[in-house]
């Protein structure tokens, strides 16, 4: 009641999926203010339009359930197949890896959203997402970003004023790539309060009555109905003629919102409101609960099943499907668990933890994650009892469910004294956990903090390792070395690590250093399979951060020898070398590997690493000419990636897409992506720059360009990618007159040339040089370089400098020519159709520009855009995301040709209206 303008927001909001992808709607409010209800009835309405609802509530005890959330809104489904897959997905496992889990977990869940949005649209309802479990948030934000152009839509429902940052963290992410709309439920008008007091009086009100109640309500309908309800039991309401008014002086009453909803229960019987109260710290029961009920009641158990009826008589209580009993609205249950006051609260905690101790002593069957919770409420400091049950659940819980340990844990650190021993198995749990979780920044302090007490071992040597990477991860990259430094020192540490420390001297400049540790590190005994592919692997790493990549290769196929049969080990050997073989530019040592890697993923059902198959596979296709499906990976990709928190993948995928957009011209959509902060990988974000510097030129900014350039060469061509970063350089000379500037860089680059084996430097070292020099036959030399390393960018560039300094290789200018416009680099092809004009050559025709091959919805677009109007207009005008606009304009100039806004607006004032 007095909801509809914002229910019709919502229901517009959901007509709006099947044309965008997914929208999600945030609604917010205090307690009471109507969320639940509105969602209720939304349910109702999107049902009878045949929308698929998935419908989801949580609470104060459903936030220590990992994925209860995610559960809940499967089983809010009719059973079927696929609903009992998914299920069984969720199911929490204690031994199984925790990437290959989550992983086959999402994937589960996109098969069916995918399977029930594929005949129509569907929708999700979160009602209180501030309460919904960290790891079903975690899991969320993946699998929306993998369904976002699904006919999809998600409301939620929130406290205002509350900050719950995983439930922030979730839709901000969402945010990057859907619509969100926010609605904040406003107290009600006076008339609406006056409908709802007519409706629990069931007779009209006067003015003043209805007045009263909304001022002491401040318009919330819970409350409207509470004091409503407690005013006619208290005889404060009698009737003159046919309308009701308060019967005494507004002055005389003595009722507030907390006084009315304390009184739903004040009618009851000492008993049945202690069951209430007891209920209330249960939050949820079962039936098969009543004996452990009474007990915390300290009543007979029959006076308890009496009092529970009551309870349900009462509408206090109410079944809440196959998951027991509820308070019927929270604010009840809240308020009468702060009636029993906090030494109440924890004293009847302490008597449910007891109690199911003894029953798990028995061999009874307990949920140690329920068993957790009420220790956590009322243990008291130094209970090494409580601890060990927290941690127990933690261990239990770190493989699917890491937020749930990381919590745990935390919980048991609060309760041992600083100087207890078991306090640094804790912290390396909690680090480790944090680690799992991709929350690298939370893992550091633990870690460290755990490495001031272990003793050297294995459990020290794998807590050095995640502070390590974790350190590496959020781009503390000096601390790392300076750990790595440290453990080693101290002796006796794992060939692992000690390669991971080598990899550490390069991105802190000590590239000296690290060439002397090669032999040495690969020289270390090993102790495992595992421990022989990640050594092999980071010295993959190393050598192709230093340029000797015939030795990269080695080092990759040995690390994939140690697998040793292992499926899980080969996929990890396979996707972590292919992904540098790939940004190397070594195409077809990356093709074999990720391919294989990709059959291996698809027979055993792993989901490890996929974020280093999705940067093999989006810079193989970036580098082997297939632009459109590079992009179309980028957008099926990027929601795994994200998730992970896959550092450097992101950065790949950031980059390539930086690249693309630029050379096409799209200059508006690669706005965004330079805006992003660089890579912090130290090799991607060289190979960052180069495209980053790209993009400024391509706005103008030559010098800043060239700056950029500058800064990420290194004093002696060290760096990452030096030779495309020199070489790009050396053009922008040529461009401004300064030849002998560009022949002083073409000499440094020829004193490392003999050092630089890979297909990628090679080429850019010949074609350069051929460029400097205007030597035909170099220029050959690079073309054919390009053409065996799969590098179809590179052999174009080399084709196109080929026929800019020669007059008879106009076959091969043509070859250019297509093979920009197959590639949509529009700006190069226009520089290779001037050169072939200027040769009196035949330019080959480009395909129909024809705006009839637009849809309806890109021809809406492109007409908006021909209006002048910007991409954040364009979207609210027409209800689209700015991400979805971005999306479109990407797709309407590949197929009329254009680079730009303006060249669009051109074509677009050519044809017909």
């Amino acid at each position: 009641m007095g909801r509809e303008p914002e229910l019709r927001a919502v229901l517009d909001c959901a007509d709006h999926a099947p044309a965008t992808g997914l929208v999600v709607v945030q609604v917010t409010g205090e307690p009471g203010i109507g969320k639940t209800s509105l969602l209720a009835e939304i349910a109702r309405r999107l049902r009878e339009r045949h929308v698929g609802v998935l419908a989801s509530a949580s609470d104060v005890l459903g936030k220590r359930i990992p994925y209860g959330a995610v559960v809940a809104l499967i089983r809010s489904l009719p059973p079927d197949k696929t609903r009992a897959e998914t299920l069984a997905a969720l199911e929490i496992s204690v031994t199984e890896d925790s990437g290959a889990w989550f992983g086959r977990a999402c994937d589960r869940v996109v098969r069916l959203l995918t399977e029930l949005t594929a005949t129509r649209p569907a929708a999700l309802l979160i009602d209180d997402l501030d309460h919904v479990d960290d790891d079903s948030l975690a899991l969320l934000t993946l699998v929306l970003r993998r369904v976002s152009a699904a006919p999809l839509v998600l409301i939620t429902t929130s406290r205002s004023h509350t900050s719950e940052p995983g439930a922030e963290s979730l839709l901000d992410r969402v945010e990057q790539h859907a619509e969100v709309v926010r609605i904040d439920l406003a107290p009600l008008s006076g008339s609406d309060v006056t409908r709802i007091v007519e409706a629990v009086l069931q007779t009209p009100v006067d003015e003043g009555l209805a007045r009263e109640v909304r001022q002491r309500s401040d318009g919330n309908p819970f409350f409207v109905t509470e004091i409503a309800r407690s005013l006619r039991e208290l005889d404060l309401v009698t009737l003159d003629g046919n309308r009701a008014r308060l019967a005494v002086s507004p002055d005389a009453i003595r009722l507030t919102r907390r006084e009315a909803l304390l009184r739903r229960v004040a009618p009851l019987e000492n008993d049945t409101r202690l069951v209430a109260r007891a209920v209330a710290v249960f939050r949820r029961v079962r039936l098969d609960q009543i004996s452990l009920l009474a007990r915390v009641a300290s009543l007979p158990e029959e006076t308890v099943v009496a009092a529970f009826d009551e309870l349900l008589r009462a509408h206090i209580v109410v079944h809440d499907d196959d998951r027991g009993y509820r308070f019927s609205h929270a604010l009840v249950g809240e308020a009468l668990y702060h009636e029993v006051g906090p030494a109440q609260r924890r004293h009847l905690h302490s008597l449910i933890s007891a109690r199911l101790l003894d029953d798990r002593t028995q061999g009874l069957p307990v949920d140690l994650l329920q068993l957790a919770w009420h220790l956590a409420e009322s243990a008291a400091p130094g209970d090494r009892a409580a601890v060990s049950v927290l941690a127990e659940a933690a261990a239990q819980a770190r493989a699917s469910a890491p937020e749930t340990a990381a919590a745990l844990c935390a919980r048991a650190l609060q309760l041992l004294p600083r100087n207890a021993p078991e306090r640094a198995e804790l912290l390396a749990l909690q680090c480790r956990v944090l680690a799992r979780a991709s929350r690298p920044a939370s893992a550091i302090d633990p870690g460290l903090a755990a490495l001031e007490s272990l003793e050297p071992g294995q459990e020290r040597t794998r807590v050095a390792t995640a502070v390590v990477s974790s350190l590496f991860s959020v781009g503390r990259t000096a601390e790392a070395i300076e750990l790595a430094d440290e453990e080693v020192a101290r002796g006796g540490a794992p060939a692992s690590l000690q390669a991971q420390r080598a990899v550490l001297l390069v991105y802190n400049n000590r590239h000296e250093d690290a060439v002397a540790e090669v032999a040495r590190v690969e020289a270390l005994p090993l102790t495992s399979p595992a421990e022989g592919v990640i050594v092999f692997e980071h010295l993959a790493m190393l050598t192709s951060l230093l340029f000797q990549h015939d030795r990269t290769v080695e080092y990759a196929n040995r690390a994939l020898a140690c697998s040793d049969g292992q499926p899980m080990l080969e996929l990890q050997a396979l996707s972590v070398c292919a992904s540098i073989t790939a940004l190397a530019g070594l195409v077809h040592d990356a093709s074999w590997r990720v391919r294989r890697a990709e059959e291996l993923a698809g027979q055993v059902g792993a989901h490890g690493f996929r974020a280093e198959r999705a940067a093999s596979r989006i810079a193989l296709d970036w580098l082997g000419g297939r632009w459109d499906t590079a992009l179309d990976g980028i957008g099926r990709w990027l929601p795994d990636v994200e998730a992970a928190q896959a550092d450097q993948a992101l950065g790949v995928l950031q980059t390539i897409e930086l690249s693309i957009r630029t050379w096409r011209g799209e200059l508006d959509v690669a706005a965004r992506l330079a805006s992003l902060p660089a890579p912090q990988s130290v090799n991607v974000s060289r190979l960052h720059a180069v495209t980053l510097a790209e993009y400024l030129i391509a706005r103008g900014e030559v010098d800043e360009a060239y700056a950029l350039l500058a800064a990420n060469v290194g004093a002696r061509l060290e760096s990452a990618y030096s030779c495309l970063l020199v070489a790009r350089m050396i053009e922008l000379d040529l461009e401004r007159g300064r030849s002998h500037e560009a022949q002083k860089a073409l000499d440094r680059l020829s004193d490392v040339s003999s050092t630089r084996v890979s297909p990628w430097s090679r080429t850019t070292i010949r074609r350069i040089g051929g460029v400097v020099r205007r030597d035909p036959e170099v220029l050959k030399e690079a073309v054919s370089e390009a053409a065996l390393g799969g590098l179809e960018f590179e052999k174009a560039l080399a084709q196109l400098a080929l026929g800019e300094i020669s007059d008879d290789e106009v076959p091969v200018l043509v070859e250019a020519y297509t093979a920009f416009q197959r590639l949509g680099a529009h700006g190069l092809r226009r520089q290779a159709g001037n050169r072939l004009r200027a040769l009196g050559a035949k330019v080959p025709r480009a395909r129909s520009k024809a705006p009839g091959l637009l849809t309806e919805a890109e021809e809406n677009v492109a007409r908006l855009v021909q209006q002048g109007m910007r991409n954040r207009d364009i979207a609210a005008a027409l209800h689209y995301s700015p991400r979805t606009i971005e999306v479109y304009l990407s797709r309407i100039y590949a197929k009329l040709h254009v680079s730009s806004r303006l060249e669009l607006a051109r074509v677009l004032d050519a044809k017909p209206r």
